[in-house]
């Protein structure tokens, strides 16, 4: 599998005690569902710039984002690496663009609406009551600006919860805090300046042409690591998950293939709402297995193993258990997988 391709994946997929909160207010589902559906609006109608401090485990980086709503193109948005290696995504015409030092890889949309900044929520907010319960938390101040914070905790073991700090102007998101089974933040996001715009102009979203084959460095011996998979939707495959963690259901199944035709890969995103989760298939073909047990960076879990020759690999903003459990229900069924 290659690891630019995941490593894209995961960076497209963005500790310590959080501060007291004070000014409680009645803790009702119907006020927290409200303020989830103001951020929804405000994620879709409003542009914006502004600074953002990202934290996961002990690694900290400050990142800019341009935001673009409510505009012809649709939602938009750029984000830049302020720390650290260079790094650029741009989301724009259903597509995410991953930008690194000489290399660009491109994603199409999928079937699922993923709101980028700062979790991916569903368009009716009720919806995740049934995993999640929403709590009204109080007040709070961030970058300067007065918030409302609210929670969205698991009913279960098989999902993190969250806590949001939220613009009491408009619902938009100024802190986000991914929370694990002890309730310590695993991931935080936090603005540090944000200033609302009345128009951002198209040229803030504009991806970079592709850099030329033949022109590219280090082209020849390592040029098909720089071309852009290309992917296709799965309607049958050899590949099922026989028992999903309750919740969770399939909401895009797509293929890879490098030009070369070497190494197709299956990647399939299951998710219940709020969490998400990536399954990437691809066989072996003499090479070694990218990973055979877990991993964890951060607030990614990950669970490798091999199955029929091939690498499997479940990665995802959930407990280790979780993705552990899709790991090993996963099923080779050949003869399902033909026309």
């Amino acid at each position: 599998m290659k690891r630019r391709l995941l490593y894209c994946a995961v960076l497209a997929l963005a500790a310590g005690s959080l501060p007291s909160i004070g000014r409680t207010q009645p803790a009702t589902p119907e006020n927290a569902r409200h303020w989830l559906e103001r951020m929804l609006d405000s994620a879709q109608t409003l542009n914006y710039e502004g600074t953002f401090i990202y934290v996961q485990g002990p690694h900290v980086e400050a990142m800019r984002i341009i935001h673009g709503g409510g505009e012809p193109g649709g939602e938009r948005q750029r984000l830049v690496s302020l720390s650290g290696p260079p790094r650029e995504i741009v989301v724009a015409n259903n597509q995410v663009v991953c930008l690194l030092p000489k290399q660009q890889a491109t994603f199409a949309g999928r079937d699922y609406r993923r709101s980028p900044f700062p979790l991916s929520i569903p368009r009716e907010p009720g919806r995740l009551e049934r995993h999640y319960e929403l709590q009204m938390l109080g007040e709070d101040r961030v970058a300067g600006l007065d918030a409302q914070v609210i929670a969205i905790k698991p009913r279960d073991a098989w999902r993190f919860g969250y806590r949001l700090w939220l613009d009491r102007r408009n619902g938009l998101a100024l802190r986000s805090a991914l929370l694990d089974e002890q309730g310590q933040p695993l991931e935080q996001l936090m603005f540090t300046d944000l200033q609302l715009k009345p128009h951002i102009d198209d040229t803030a979203f504009a991806a970079p042409a592709p850099v030329p084959e033949a022109a590219a460095p280090n082209a020849g011996a390592n040029a098909s690591d720089a071309r852009i998979p290309t992917g296709e939707p799965v309607t049958q495959s050899a590949w099922r998950v026989e028992q999903l963690p309750e919740g969770f259901a399939e909401v895009s199944h797509n293929r890879f293939t490098e030009a070369s035709g070497r190494h197709p890969t299956e990647h399939i995103v299951f998710a219940d709402g709020l969490a998400t989760i990536s399954v990437f298939l691809e066989r072996l073909e003499g090479d070694s297995p990218l990973l055979q047990g877990s991993s964890q960076l951060g607030s990614m879990n990950a669970f490798g193993t091999v199955v029929n020759g091939h690498q499997v690999l479940v990665v995802g903003e959930a407990p280790a258990a979780t993705v552990q459990h899709i790991a090993t229900s996963i099923q080779y069924r050949p003869e399902a997988g033909k026309p």
